[in-house]
């Protein structure tokens, strides 16, 4: 069985689609040309499909109790018009190769290809978990993976552990009273509240946080008033908070919820605090990457399985990770010509012969599970 001889056999047929993919980019929950063209393959190799989270797909190879299930992001980004500048047409080729690589191979056990949308925008991951994506059959080892510039084509990066950040972000709402700000005696200003929330914040993070356990919260913006004779009686404040650790995470958020009440009242005024819990950690479980490491070191050489520097960006991948056993990999796609834009660069661009090599490692970790 020769897998990388079958997939450059097909590669012109997977170079194919990507660009289809890449020429029909969608914006989130708005994915149904993408969607057309992922069940067209699928009925093409006779591989059963289903519709999840209203422009997500499912499909499923063989018959199962569990299965392994590899996912893709579908949606594109309003950069160039709207376009695949992260790399989902490429994440997309990839698992749809791997689906036609394996039906080629004969492989007789369970697999789940996932297609989910609107990872770019609220998350495609939680509607389609509650659709029932991880069940029937059940899902017991689940891979993910994003192609990532500077990482040299040929080459991946993986660890165990937190990989990529949890994201939240709040809106924090200080009401007091306007008025003239001549006279801020009559006033109950709102400014001063959030300026102490703030600092107390900052100091707490500092002085009652791990510094080891690496954190960031950051206030982006702080709104209140437009004029310099005029004392606003709102000041809105807005911010993300990103970790590697839910207790962490956790805390955060009670000292958010409690230091902005203390600062509200302190100065006389009321607060409303709208927190948007998002995605939590990226975890990649420790067996399952240790699997992973030693069957893709064996296939392409130690020296191109690297360890992965984390990043407080996040990936809605997390929340499938969170429920089921799951490894999370870094693609390479850099050559001399190619790859070394950022995700999300109206420059993005990717080495073609990454698709292979993504295809390649896939098949053959999916192989050497037997799930």
């Amino acid at each position: 069985m020769n897998i990388k001889k079958l997939i450059e056999e097909n590669i012109e047929t997977i170079n194919k689609i990507r660009k289809q993919l890449h020429d029909n980019a969608e914006l989130a929950f708005e994915e149904y040309k993408t969607q057309n063209i992922i069940l067209n393959f699928f009925k093409d190799l006779h591989i059963e499909t289903k519709i999840l989270a209203k422009t997500g797909v499912t499909a499923t190879l063989n018959n199962g109790n569990s299965c392994i299930a590899l996912r893709a992001d579908m949606d594109a980004l309003p950069v160039n018009g709207v376009s695949h500048v992260c790399g989902h047409d490429y994440h997309m080729a990839i698992v749809l190769g791997t689906a036609l690589i394996l039906k080629k191979l004969n492989f007789k056990k369970c697999v789940k290809f996932i297609f989910q949308p609107a990872e770019e925008d609220v998350g495609g991951a939680i509607p389609m978990i509650k659709e029932g994506v991880l069940k029937n059959p059940n899902v017991k080892y689940m891979i993910g993976f994003h192609v990532w510039p500077n990482v040299k084509v040929g080459t991946i990066e993986v660890s165990s552990g937190a990989s990529m950040a949890s994201v939240d972000d709040f809106y924090i709402t200080f009401k007091g009273k306007g008025g003239h700000a001549a006279m801020p005696h009559l006033c109950k200003n709102p400014i001063y509240p959030a300026m102490e929330f703030i600092q107390s914040m900052n100091t707490k993070c500092k002085i009652e946080n791990n510094p080891l356990n690496p954190h960031v919260i950051t206030f982006s913006s702080i709104q209140c008033g437009s004029v310099p004779n005029v004392i606003s009686d709102k000041c809105k404040v807005l911010g993300t908070v990103r970790t590697f650790d839910n207790n962490i995470r956790n805390k955060i958020h009670e000292d958010i919820l409690k230091i902005s009440h203390l600062s509200s009242e302190k100065y006389g005024c009321a607060v409303n605090v709208e927190y948007d819990f998002q995605y939590p950690p990226l975890i990649s479980d420790a067996l399952l990457t240790k699997k992973f490491v030693k069957a893709t070191k064996s296939l392409i050489g130690s020296n191109n399985v690297l360890p992965l520097e984390k990043t407080f960006a996040a990936e809605d991948f997390a929340c499938f990770a969170q429920n089921v056993p799951s490894v999370h990999f870094r693609l390479g796609i850099a050559d001399k010509y190619k790859g070394m834009n950022a995700l999300h660069s109206p420059n993005f661009n990717v080495s073609d012969e990454s698709i292979l090599n993504g295809i390649y490692i896939i098949t053959n970790f999916i192989f050497s599970l037997g799930c």
